[in-house]
């Protein structure tokens, strides 16, 4: 028998009203809780929860006039796991990238070398004159930020990638400073802007 697909609904994600954001998820079914609830497991990365993100499985509720809703309830991020039903297995990373080549080869291109790795990639903006454009990515548990680095500055990317979120991990220097600025991770080929 083959298994039945599930329905994509859109949800809301919030912290007390705080950081709302609205992903697709895909329906599960009924679930315990208010009259309504639902079974979801979200298909899009957050850009302003960090966990859960994509593959995850929470439950939302019905609220009136709005998507079924999950609330992180101001749940510590230490104790988040006990606000999901399931761990997809994947944890946020975001980066900047810039570029003089067209901004959609440049995705997709980012794009391309995260899959390679099973790494979700999506885009929540485009570099233009003001500010660097944006991905957001859902990395495999056990995959670290370096790993992921290390992959994109060899994937000979039109653009320049910098890490964001989580911030970088410097080796502890003779001053015991652990922490450094994001690096960039630059690509041996560089593509000449479109004219």
């Amino acid at each position: 028998m083959v298994a039945k697909a599930s329905k994509a609904i859109k949800v809301c994600l919030t912290n007390r009203g705080d950081d709302v954001e609205t992903p697709w998820a895909h329906d599960l079914g009924p679930a315990p809780g208010p009259k309504g609830s639902r079974k979801v497991r979200l298909v899009n990365v957050p850009f302003m929860h960090a966990k859960p993100t994509w593959g995850d499985v929470v439950v939302v509720s019905p609220v009136k006039d709005g998507f079924p809703t999950w609330d992180r309830s101001g749940v510590a991020w230490s104790h988040i796991g006990e606000r999901l039903v399931e761990d997809g297995g994947r944890w946020a990373m975001i980066l900047d990238y810039e570029s003089d080549a067209d901004a959609e080869e440049c995705f997709d291109a980012i794009a391309h070398a995260c899959a390679e790795l099973d790494v979700v990639c999506e885009g929540a903006w485009a570099p233009n004159g003001k500010r660097a454009g944006r991905v957001y990515l859902a990395v495999k548990t056990g995959t670290t930020d370096k790993a992921v680095m290390n992959h994109l500055s060899r994937a000979e990317l039109p653009c320049a990638v910098a890490q964001i979120h989580p911030s970088p991990v410097a080796k502890a220097s003779a001053r015991g400073s652990t922490r450094k600025p994001a690096k960039r991770a630059k690509s041996k080929k560089r593509v000449a802007a479109r004219r």
